[in-house]
């Protein structure tokens, strides 16, 4: 089943950006700190995002922000696909809202491998909203089956570029997992 990796919910987050609204003024939000490592960490093999992802149900809503100082991704590793872990509330008739997790894949990375090797901007004396989109947890999977989480790259405000924002809304994915979370 083919899908697209947002929700419009989804896509509203992830298109707030800068643009004014409940704003803050002064300094911008610090610059996450890279980690020191120059490129990502390359791990043997991708099994699937029960493994990868964070194992509390919590967690995986915020775990993509970590993505925001990994390390960039560089010319040495060469991707042939995308892997998101995600998860999402859903009604069930009859349950009410369920968190589902699950795991989708994109095959075809023409418009998202140039974004996630954008420079980070500086950040603005402007001001910024107070929100954070998501940071999708995503993981890039070589021909060799080996996989690494890329930084995101950051605008003036310090969140998500937008040239990546959309670039990750316009995925189109394959659900590989899907399943219900227990305690939700």
């Amino acid at each position: 089943m083919r899908v697209r990796a947002t929700t419009a919910a989804l896509l509203i987050v992830l298109a707030g950006g800068c643009a004014r609204g409940d704003v803050t003024t002064g300094a911008p939000a610090p610059v996450p700190a890279r980690s020191g490592a120059p490129a990502p960490d390359v791990h043997d093999r991708w099994k699937s995002c029960d493994t990868a992802a964070p194992p509390s149900v919590d967690d995986w809503f915020t775990a993509g922000q970590d993505a925001l100082s990994l390390p960039r991704l560089d010319d040495g590793f060469q991707p042939v696909a995308a892997i998101v872990c995600r998860v999402e509330m859903r009604e069930v008739p009859g349950t009410g809202m369920v968190a589902i997790a699950e795991e989708v894949r994109a095959d075809d990375l023409t418009v998202l491998l140039p974004t996630l090797r954008l420079p980070d901007e500086p950040a603005t004396a402007e001001a910024c909203t107070e929100e954070l989109p998501l940071v999708p947890w995503l993981a890039l999977v070589d021909r060799d089956g080996r996989w690494i989480r890329p930084g995101v790259p950051i605008d003036s405000c310090r969140k998500p570029r937008i040239e990546f924002r959309q670039a990750y809304g316009a995925l189109v994915t394959t659900v590989v997992t899907s399943r219900r979370l227990p305690g939700r």
